[in-house]
This record gives C-alpha cells, sequence and structure tokens, in this order.
C-alpha cells in the first residue's frame, strides 16, 4: 500500500511539473509586452549578462532546477535565444552552490512547498479578480505556473522523502569513489533536488558516516542528476528548448567527469583554502570550485556549442502546401500549373472552413440531392472544433502562394502568363477575404448557438441557409457546371437584396427585452460579412473561368 502511495504521488507531482512548464510557456507568450521581451533581452543580451542572471536567480530562488526551467521556459516562449539560455543554465550551475553555503554556515534552506502555495494562491486569486484579455492576468496566471511547477518538484520530492530519510550512506561503504557518485547522481534524480541531496551528504559528513572524498564524489554525481529535471522540462518542447536541455546534460557530464578525474587535486585545493574550516564547510567549496572551473572551461565556447547543438532536433519543415513547395519557379510554365493546382487546394480548405464553421460535415454538404432543410436540422449542434486553427491553416497556405506568386513575377514570361498570374493573386485574394469573413463570425456563431429565444435560431438559421447555400451553388460552379454559375450569380443577388426579410428578423431580435441588445449589432454585422463571403465566392468564380486555362 505505502509502495501504491508512493507511486501515486511521484506520478502526481510529475505530472503537476509538466503540466506547469506547459501553462507557464503558455502564459509568458500571452503576457510578453513590449517592456518585458526588451528586459529579458535586456537581461541576457550578452553572455556575461546572461551567466550573471542565472547565478543571481539560483542564489535567490535556491533551486537551479526552477532557474533552468525558467530558462527552457522563456526560449519555448521564443523571449530568449539558444546562446542565452546556455548562459543562465552555465550561471545556474554556480548560484546552486549558494545553497550548500547556507546549509554549511547557518543550515538555512527555502521551503519550497511553501513559494509554491503563494505562487498559486496570488496568482489564482488576481486572475480571477482581474478581466480577460488583461496582460496582468496573463502575468498572474503566469505565477500559477511557476507555483505548479515548484508544487510538483515539492510533490516528487516528499514521495520519496522516506528514501531520502532512511538512506543511511554508512549501510554503503565501497572501494571507489565512482559508487558514491551514482548514489549521489541516482539520489537527486529521484528526489529532483542537487541542494537537498547535498545537504544529506553534509549531514552525513557532520555525523562523521562518511569520509570526505567519498562525499566529494557523491556531490559531483548529485550535480549530474540535476540533468533529469531539464530533460523531463524538454519533454514534447521546441528544438531549442531540446537543445538547452541537452547543453546543460553536456556541461554537466562533462564538468563531473573532470572532476571525478581530479577529485584529489580538488581536495587538495580545498584543503589548502581552507585548512581549518570543518568537513560541512570544505564541501561546499568544493562545490563551488568545481561548478567555477566547469563555467570556465565551458564558456569561450557557448557561441560553437550552440551553433554545434543546431545539428540536433531539427524540427522537418511541414509544408502546408501541396504542390507549389516541390516546384521551381524558373520553369514559368510549370509553375503556373503548380500554382493552379495549389489555388484548387485553398478552394477546398476555404470550403470546409466556412462548412465547418456552421456545423456542417463537408462530405454531407456537398452531397448532391440532400435536401438543405434537412441538413440544417440534422447538423444543429456545435462541434466545438479548432475553428481558429483551422484559420491559422488556411492563413499559412495564402501566405505560401502569395510568396510564390511574388517569386514567379521575377521570372521573364509571356503577356498570357503574366494575365494568369495577375488572376491567381487576385482569386488567392477573395478566396483570403471569403476565409476572413468567416473568422470573423465564429465569435458570434457561438453566442447565436447559445441564444434560447426563437428570434435568435431563427437568425441563426438564417444566416447557416446563407452560407451553405453559397458554398454549394460556388462547388457546383467551380466544379465545370454552367447552371451553378448563373445559381450562384442569382444567389448573390438575392442576399444584396434579402435585407426587406433580414431587417424583420433583426426588428424581432430588437423586440425580446430578455435578448441582450447588442445582439442587433452583431445581426447586422453577421449579414453584411454573410454578404462579403458570397461576394468573394462569386468573384473567385470570374477568375478561374480564365485562370483555369493555364493547366490545359
Amino acid at each position: 500500500m505505502e509502495q501504491l502511495k508512493l507511486f501515486i504521488e511521484a506520478f502526481s507531482g510529475l505530472g503537476l511539473f509538466l503540466f506547469g512548464m506547459i501553462y507557464l510557456e503558455t502564459q509568458i507568450k500571452a503576457s510578453a509586452g513590449r517592456a518585458f521581451k526588451r528586459w529579458v533581452r535586456y537581461m541576457t543580451d550578452t553572455h556575461a549578462k546572461s551567466l550573471l542572471a542565472g547565478l543571481g536567480a539560483t542564489a535567490i530562488l535556491q533551486s537551479s532546477s526552477v532557474v533552468t526551467l525558467m530558462a527552457l521556459s522563456l526560449i519555448g516562449a521564443g523571449l530568449m535565444n539558444l546562446e542565452s539560455a546556455i548562459s543562465v543554465i552555465f550561471g545556474a550551475n554556480i548560484g546552486t552552490t549558494v545553497t550548500a553555503w547556507i546549509v554549511g554556515l547557518v543550515g538555512f534552506k527555502m521551503d519550497i512547498r511553501i513559494l509554491s502555495y503563494a505562487f498559486v494562491g496570488i496568482g489564482g486569486l488576481g486572475s480571477v479578480l482581474l478581466e480577460d484579455g488583461s496582460r496582468w492576468r496573463s502575468t498572474l496566471n503566469a505565477m500559477v505556473g511557476f507555483g505548479l511547477i515548484f508544487m510538483g518538484l515539492e510533490g516528487m520530492k516528499e514521495s520519496f522523502s522516506g528514501f531520502a530519510e532512511s538512506f543511511d550512506l554508512g549501510e554503503y561503504r565501497f572501494e571507489s569513489l565512482y559508487w558514491y557518485a551514482l548514489i549521489g547522481f541516482g539520489v537527486t534524480a529521484v528526489i529532483q533536488s542537487s541542494s537537498a541531496s547535498i545537504a544529506i551528504i553534509q549531514s552525513a559528513l557532520f555525523a562523521h558516516i562518511v569520509g570526505f572524498e567519498a562525499a566529494a564524489a557523491f556531490v559531483v554525481g548529485s550535480n549530474v542528476g540535476t540533468t533529469v529535471t531539464a530533460m523531463l522540462g524538454a519533454i514534447g518542447g521546441s528544438p531549442d528548448k531540446k537543445r538547452t536541455a541537452l547543453a546543460h546534460f553536456l556541461f554537466n557530464v562533462s564538468t563531473g567527469i573532470v572532476a571525478l578525474a581530479a577529485l584529489k587535486p580538488l581536495i587538495l585545493l580545498v584543503d589548502m583554502v581552507l585548512p581549518a574550516a570543518d568537513a560541512v564547510i570544505r564541501i561546499a567549496l568544493l562545490h563551488t570550485i568545481f561548478n567555477i572551473l566547469g563555467v570556465l572551461l565551458w564558456y569561450p565556447f557557448i557561441g560553437l556549442l550552440a551553433k554545434w547543438l543546431k545539428r540536433f532536433f531539427k524540427r522537418e519543415k511541414e509544408h502546408v502546401t501541396h504542390y507549389i513547395h516541390d516546384v521551381s519557379t524558373d520553369l514559368p510554365d510549370v509553375a503556373i500549373d503548380a500554382l493552379v493546382k495549389e489555388i484548387a487546394h485553398l478552394v477546398d480548405e476555404v470550403q470546409n472552413f466556412a462548412l465547418f464553421a456552421i456545423n456542417i460535415p463537408p462530405e454531407k454538404a456537398l452531397k448532391e440531392g440532400v435536401p438543405v432543410d434537412k441538413l440544417l436540422d440534422t447538423f444543429d449542434e456545435n462541434m466545438q472544433l479548432s475553428y481558429h486553427r483551422l484559420y491559422a491553416h488556411i492563413r499559412r497556405i495564402e501566405g505560401e502562394v502569395f510568396r510564390f506568386i511574388t517569386e514567379l513575377s521575377r521570372q521573364q514570361m509571356d503577356e498570357m502568363l503574366k494575365q494568369k498570374l495577375d488572376k491567381a493573386a487576385r482569386t488567392t485574394t477573395y478566396l483570403a477575404t471569403a476565409a476572413k469573413a468567416i473568422k470573423d463570425m465564429l465569435h458570434d456563431l457561438d453566442r447565436w448557438y447559445d441564444g434560447e429565444s426563437n428570434e435568435e435560431q431563427a437568425f441563426l438559421r438564417n444566416l447557416r441557409y446563407q452560407i451553405l447555400k453559397s458554398v454549394q451553388a460556388f462547388h457546383k460552379a467551380y466544379d465545370g457546371d454552367e447552371k451553378a454559375y448563373e445559381e450562384m450569380e442569382n444567389f448573390y443577388k438575392r442576399i444584396a437584396e434579402s435585407y426587406r426579410n433580414s431587417l424583420e428578423l433583426i426588428a424581432d431580435i430588437a423586440k425580446n427585452r430578455a435578448i441582450a441588445s447588442e445582439m442587433t449589432t452583431i445581426a447586422i454585422n453577421d449579414l453584411h460579412l454573410s454578404k462579403s463571403f458570397s461576394k468573394s465566392l462569386r468573384n473567385v468564380l470570374k477568375e478561374l473561368q480564365v485562370l483555369k486555362g493555364a493547366v490545359s
């Protein structure tokens, strides 16, 4: 039963820790105004300042793990570059030795649990009290993220507190110092705190349970064990985040290997500097010396290390386009052909986006013979999709198409190809306008779906009807149905001239005092957006009648 409880506590602590990392990074992005970005860049614009920032923050927070996680979050949020993050971590390795000095000199250690409660309490209360969209609210949410990270770390430590308290190094005496280094690594990896494990060895030294050499090897191992926290923090992160964690690992492991190889000379150096000090103070000095030596060895090569790390964790470029990314603009005829196909791809994406926005599956909406009223009645529930992600995808395609058109326009081509290129640019612009009209309706559609009055539901049905009929007519015409061209034109005219019916719906909404007054204005705006959407699709058809000739 105790083992199960231990596992649940450790697993829960890990979950809090990882969620806190993701949440913190999200909130940093949301709260990072220009002033904050300038401050972070100022504090980390040189290797020296970054190193001092890491050292100072670790000395204050008494946790190199937390400072490392902060660096990972900042680099994940795009507020710090790789070289600065590496420098901060180097500084954190020196700053973490402050805890050993405090333990050795005054026996004081910060209670991270109280810190986590304070961060979650202040951040949570402030977030509830402030309005949505406030930058201060995002800042307070970031505090909650910090608190969750602290809470997760503390949870992992507490789950193994029985192990830490009952772990008697006196029972494990080995001839090789490497075993003590391995134990130090293991203890730190488990309890997620080199400061805590060094405090354990300082207690053992004070009680004369272990010798100084064994304690020194243990400290070296515990220094390497802190890399586990950074590795966990980089899970699922950006490539630079993973590179930073790898830099932390390489620095601590290489420093540890050098320290173990030169352990006896280091101990002699400590004895020369503080010959009369007790073992607890001397172990703190040794911890400080080999971390400073490690930084001195690596500091000149931070730029080279960052450059070398760029070779790893390369994220394969995701192509949102289907055709143009593999085609050279040096061959205009082939490029135009690929461009037309890409615009057809964009057409499909815009159609699907519009249909998803009114919660009708595209494969159902574009199927022949299904009555419009049946579609509206069958699919009347809000799908709760990530519409903004769908729109962002469309925007990326539009951007790539416009970039391709710009590059292609620099090539030598005949007048006919130039005209087709102009048509392609205008078509893409109209498709962008159509998608933007639907995007601007998304929030309003949610409000209409939430409306309980008959008037609101009647307006919603009318709005969905307009969008659905526009897409269906456009789809048929796009596939070459000659009658659909005329149908699309007639339907657009009907939308443009249907204000009388629409104004009646709006008047009904205005009369019902149970409906929020702003819904009247929202209704007028949505009608304009629906008209803009239909007009844009009509214009796309006019341009494509000429452009499709490029395929032949």
